[in-house]
């Protein structure tokens, strides 16, 4: 896990990280574990181009991770090679979880879910 992240942020990570080890391993590339892509440091902050993905594996992975998450990623996070990774992907789906958790709170309590 990662040692100076939050609950919430590790299993964002972890989600993402569990996706980029299947998309290595649908291409035949030799992945770490899922597990190893979050706890160690360099590894969760390595673009996914070094990790053997390209362009087209980025979008397919992240449509997989939007799927899974259940929230829509920002396009910055496949075009920046500093953000196109486990820790920055993982960072995006936690953010957008917690706008939309705090959407719904906002809207619940002012009577928007009609």
């Amino acid at each position: 896990m990662n040692p100076h992240g939050s609950p919430g942020r590790d299993l964002c990570e972890r989600l993402v990280a569990d996706l980029v080890v299947q998309a290595l391993a649908e291409r035949g590339i030799s992945a770490p574990e899922a597990g190893e892509l979050v706890g160690n440091a360099e590894l969760r902050s390595l673009d996914l181009a070094l990790l053997g993905l390209n362009s087209l594996d980025w979008t397919a992975l992240a449509s997989r991770i939007e799927d899974a998450s259940g929230t829509e990623i920002p396009d910055q996070v496949l075009v920046r090679p500093e953000s196109r990774c486990v820790a920055g992907w993982g960072e995006a789906v936690f953010t957008a979880r917690n706008l939309m958790d705090e959407n719904t709170n906002t809207h619940g309590r002012k009577g928007w879910d009609t």
